[in-house]
């Protein structure tokens, strides 16, 4: 069984040139998980020159909510590639871009039989500001009949460090008419240990993007 982020939902409204106010609709991942909640924010126009590295996390969430609304009205260019870690690790990372510059690379996998997980990684200039994680481990409660621990991890990176991290964990049940309502369960503080690997990870998936060779180490 894998678990999978479903599509992403929003409400954008967009005029070409023209500034308007756009009120962010919760962003949801494969459970109804929202990863930011924010306030209206300005979009001024499609040139990516305004925007610039966050310097703090309300900074974050605007820089999010942009780049969110861009990928839903399709103005990234998008490139896919699949690899495979001799049948133990097998995944597919999809790299969104503008103009040359990398703007969102997502990083879905498998480990195993027993293991999914989806990372999603916002750049600016080359580097990473916001990046969400999801993870799953199911198995068996009866016979066919599952359970998913599924823990979700936020990282807010200013200056290439990670400032701010928050973390989730649920149970959802293929036999239960009554999961949670993910997007009630509170996201607590967490240290930020495994934000801080991703930041690392997201340097080996850059040079994947160049070499087209993963490297399965």
């Amino acid at each position: 069984m894998m678990v999978y982020l479903r599509k992403y939902k929003h409400v954008v409204v967009l005029m070409l040139l023209l500034a308007v106010g756009v009120s962010c609709e919760k962003h949801t991942s494969g459970n109804g998980n929202q990863l930011i909640k924010n306030n209206t924010l300005e979009v001024n126009s499609d040139d990516f020159n305004t925007y610039h590295a966050p310097k703090d996390i309300d900074e974050v969430r605007k820089l999010y909510t942009v780049w969110e609304q861009k990928e839903q009205n399709g103005i990234f260019k998008k490139e896919t590639f699949d690899y495979n870690c001799q049948n133990e690790k097998n995944g597919k990372v999809t790299f969104f871009s503008h103009e040359g510059d990398l703007c969102i690379i997502e990083h879905r996998y498998n480990e195993y039989d027993h293991f999914s997980a989806i990372d999603r990684y916002y750049v600016i200039d080359g580097k990473p500001y916001f990046i969400y994680s999801r993870e799953a481990v199911w198995s068996f409660e009866a016979e066919g009949k599952t359970k998913d621990n599924v823990k979700e991890y936020r990282g807010y990176i200013v200056n290439g460090k990670a400032v701010e991290c928050l973390e989730k964990n649920y149970i959802l049940r293929s036999h239960s008419d009554t999961d949670p309502d993910t997007d009630e369960i509170p996201n607590t503080i967490a240290d930020c240990k495994n934000i801080q690997h991703l930041i690392t990870e997201f340097e080996r998936l850059v040079k994947f993007q160049s070499s087209k060779i993963f490297n399965c180490d």
